[in-house]
């Protein structure tokens, strides 16, 4: 673990992201020490900053502490960026550009091979999603909506679906989803809700190599339920196909077959080190 480029494993009790949630987190699959889609996180993370008032980091800076983190090896590398220790309350002096940037690494979490030949099972979560237009997108550190949701179930499910009080889709707990109708494959607005994320991005840009075309738009359950397939994504697991939700079955269609297929041989292309 490196705290502002240090060996460290403590932060002050007064740091505002232990107090308030203060700040913005990437978090990175590194093989063989590379990290993937680094250019997506680094630029999420740098339009965080922007939008929080936060110091945005140096490139260098960051990429040096997650080489030191991750070394050579497969590993999670966690990046956050806090507005550190300040006076007492919510104010906070804006000339003052100190901030607290923690980088540590992870094991990478076994994941079951079932998830990706078969699919998986996903469920309805009841608890909503917080919709603000101003944090809409970025990767904040206040997760409590995520982590109220996954209480909701314990293992007979591989992910939750999460739903704004207007009851259009949003995402999942951990990830973005994306529904394939009408030979088109639709992913939910991000525009009062949710994390922008780094491999729905990546899988908008790169629809054509899977023969889709990739649009947003709002979803109801409805559209969940009537979908020709489903499938979730985040920048660790990949994407994972459904194969059941809400008492449907669903197929692994061809066109995410070929996703899958493009994503396992081409990914190292987005290595940025």
């Amino acid at each position: 673990m490196l705290v502002n480029g240090q060996p460290a494993d403590t932060i002050s009790v007064q740091d505002r992201g232990l107090l308030y949630g203060d700040g913005v987190f990437e978090t990175i699959l590194c093989e063989s020490g590379r990290p993937v889609l680094l250019a997506g996180h680094t630029q999420r993370l740098e339009n965080g900053c922007k939008r929080l008032n936060l110091p945005v980091q140096d490139l260098p800076t960051i990429l040096s502490d997650i080489r030191q983190a991750a070394g050579d090896d497969d590993c999670i590398v966690k990046v956050i960026v806090t507005r550190g220790v300040r006076p007492r309350g919510y104010g906070y002096d804006k000339q003052d550009n100190s901030c607290t940037r923690i980088v540590y690494r992870d094991d990478i979490a076994e994941i079951s091979g079932d998830y990706y030949q078969t699919g998986i099972e996903l469920t309805q979560c009841q608890h909503l999603l917080s919709s603000n237009v101003s944090l809409a997108g970025i990767k904040h550190l206040n997760r409590l909506d995520q982590v109220l949701a996954r209480s909701e179930w314990d293992k007979e499910f591989q992910e939750g679906i999460m739903f704004a009080a207007n009851g259009n889709v949003i995402e999942g707990t951990m990830s973005n989803i994306f529904i394939e109708s009408k030979q088109q494959w639709i992913t939910p607005k991000l525009d009062s809700a949710g994390v922008a994320g780094v491999m729905r991005q990546w899988i908008m840009r790169n629809s054509y190599h899977a023969d889709m075309e990739c649009i947003e738009s709002d979803l109801k359950l409805a559209d969940l339920q009537n979908a020709d397939a489903i499938f979730v994504c985040n920048s660790v697991i990949g994407v994972w196909p459904v194969k059941s939700f809400a008492g449907r079955n669903y197929p692994i269609s061809l066109a995410v077959k070929r996703l899958m297929e493009y994503m396992h041989s081409n990914l190292s292309k987005f290595y940025l080190v």
